[in-house]
């Protein structure tokens, strides 16, 4: 989280079909997660953080646009959100090899499995007002819009085990997180609706 290294922006980025189909925004916001990572591409989840370092005058970002851009990024495979030990991280999945890499204090991403691409894909099939997927353990998921999206995925209803990291936990929380921030919106708008009277 220093931003003391020099990192380096390969042509790769801008030359995969999956980020070539993200908007501009979410394209720089992995740029700037790539600034923001610690030697190791991980870096705890902190929305607030995030928009103080990778966008510190912009007032069109918020905490619930950083959401969306982290799960955007996490459908298209350019990161991995997970949870562990009841806190969000991600993790880039193109890191390139540091010399003398600090040690990382956040654990490490679940491994990678041949079913992330499939499960990314499932994730965007859902029906109209539903979504659907596949998690990782080939659980079938459905979070409906007219609810709070469940915080914990389907094989850790009470949230993953100390020190397992799971994937499918960390973007069940970030949906949840957003949901919330949105809701919490709504609602101060609506109050100064009110007022406004």
């Amino acid at each position: 989280m220093a931003m003391t290294r020099r990192r380096v922006v390969t042509p790769d980025g801008f030359s995969r079909d999956e980020m070539l189909s993200l908007p501009p925004a979410v394209r720089l916001t992995e740029i700037g997660l790539r600034l923001y990572a610690d030697d190791h591409g991980r870096e705890k989840v902190n929305q607030r953080l995030m928009l103080a370092r990778l966008y510190p005058l912009d007032q069109d970002m918020s905490e619930s646009t950083i959401d969306e851009h982290l799960l955007l990024l996490d459908e298209a495979g350019a990161i991995v959100v997970y949870d562990a030990h009841g806190e969000t991280f991600f993790a880039l999945r193109d890191w390139p090899k540091v010399d003398r890499p600090q040690d990382s204090r956040f654990p490490s991403p679940p491994s990678r499995s041949v079913r992330d691409s499939f499960v990314a894909g499932e994730r965007e099939r859902g029906r109209e007002g539903e979504r659907e997927w596949e998690d990782e353990g080939g659980n079938a998921r459905t979070d409906r819009e007219d609810g709070p999206p469940d915080p914990f995925c389907h094989r850790h209803p009470d949230g993953a085990p100390p020190g397992v990291p799971c994937r499918d936990c960390g973007t069940a929380r970030l949906r949840h997180e957003k949901y919330n921030r949105e809701q919490m919106r709504a609602a101060r708008s609506s109050i100064r609706f009110e007022d406004d009277e």
